[in-house]
């Protein structure tokens, strides 16, 4: 299984994309460090060590579930994404990642995060966890935002993720509070405020990164930041 592996996975993979989705590329390599996507004219490139997926998946976790299972082979000589599906080993239980999702949706509709994307980002990743997760308890996971709309009963949440990047607030928090609404409460827990904040940043992860991407936002709307171009 020696040499790169390109596959393409997210909604052109699934045959369920937008006119403005983008065309995902995953590349797994031999020996490399992971390394921040990039985007050139509508296409994400993905760069994995092959080793860090193969633990991903003895770890079950929703993103080599994604990958491994929905992933279309474009260059594959060795037939690695086999290797990754037989690899793959699920959880017992997706409540943790459920919890997290749930609490960092909370801690981002306390407060408008109007045009920050760092907090648009991940609240739409804590929305499609909880609702990836969710989707565990009746079979293997779903990532199609109709067929987790359709699980879930919420109208409208297909159409929230599908206008991520524009989507207002207020649709945002109508939807997240939804979601919210109907997972059990020791689930989304009765934490919020400073001890929410508190709570995440313990958690380390995205967790603690949300809580900063959260503070930093409210520093800018307090003092102000001067730009210079």
């Amino acid at each position: 299984m020696m040499g790169p592996v390109l596959l393409l996975y997210g909604s052109k993979a699934r045959s369920d994309s937008r006119a403005t989705s983008d065309v995902d590329l995953l590349l797994a390599l031999d020996g490399e460090d992971l390394a921040r996507p990039t985007n050139t004219r509508g296409v994400s490139l993905h760069r994995y060590p092959k080793s860090w997926l193969e633990n991903s998946a003895r770890a079950g976790t929703l993103f080599s579930y994604h990958v491994a299972f929905e992933g279309v082979v474009l260059e594959d000589q060795g037939d690695f994404l086999g290797h990754l599906r037989g690899l793959f080993t699920p959880k017992p239980s997706y409540k943790d990642e459920l919890v997290l999702g749930a609490l960092v949706i909370k801690l981002l509709l306390e407060k408008d995060w109007e045009a920050n994307f760092s907090a648009r980002q991940r609240f739409f990743w804590a929305l499609r966890t909880v609702l990836i997760a969710a989707s565990t308890c009746v079979g293997p996971p779903k990532f199609a935002a109709d067929a987790l709309e359709r699980l879930m009963g919420i109208p409208g949440a297909a159409a929230l993720i599908d206008a991520r990047e524009t989507a207002s607030f207020e649709s945002c928090q109508r939807i997240g509070f939804q979601v919210l609404a109907t997972l059990p409460p020791s689930c989304v827990g009765d934490l919020s405020g400073p001890a929410l904040r508190e709570h995440l940043m313990l958690q380390g992860g995205i967790a603690r990164d949300s809580v900063r991407v959260v503070e930093e936002s409210e520093a800018i709307a307090d003092m102000g930041l001067a730009i210079y171009l």
